[in-house]
């Protein structure tokens, strides 16, 4: 499987990227689904997720209280290898398949042994 991306949560992406080496902004969006605002920046070989949530109805908003920063990683493979490596490593799904308007795709998110948050993206 293929790393897509690296997540963190913060309380303010422009602040939060003046202090990056990567500013390469490849794209910027408000997703409703997560109440947040989004930026998607490049990388070499893997893309960096900052994650604003922009009030108590976001799905992060109780992480960021309690300090943010690193929150998940993402893998970039088909349905049927997500559901399947889900099954296989009995994780728990926190969100089934719902459109990313930043990866203009769909994304799941579930929840493994190891106490952790793990988002795949479906393959274009």
């Amino acid at each position: 499987m293929k790393i897509h991306h690296i997540g963190y949560v913060v309380k303010n992406i422009e602040k939060y990227k003046k202090n990056l080496i990567i500013d390469e902004v490849v794209k910027e969006v408000y997703d409703d689904t997560q109440r947040a605002k989004l930026v998607l920046l490049k990388t070499d070989n893997v893309f960096i997720e900052l994650i604003e949530p922009q009030n108590e109805k976001s799905f992060t908003y109780n992480f960021l209280r309690k300090g943010g920063g690193y929150h998940h990683l993402c893998y970039e493979v088909s349905k049927d290898t997500a559901e399947s490596f889900i099954k296989d490593k009995k994780m728990i799904k926190v969100l089934d398949w719902v459109y990313a308007p930043l990866l203009d795709s769909e994304v799941m998110f579930a929840y493994n042994r190891n106490k952790e948050i793990v988002e795949f993206v479906c393959q274009k």
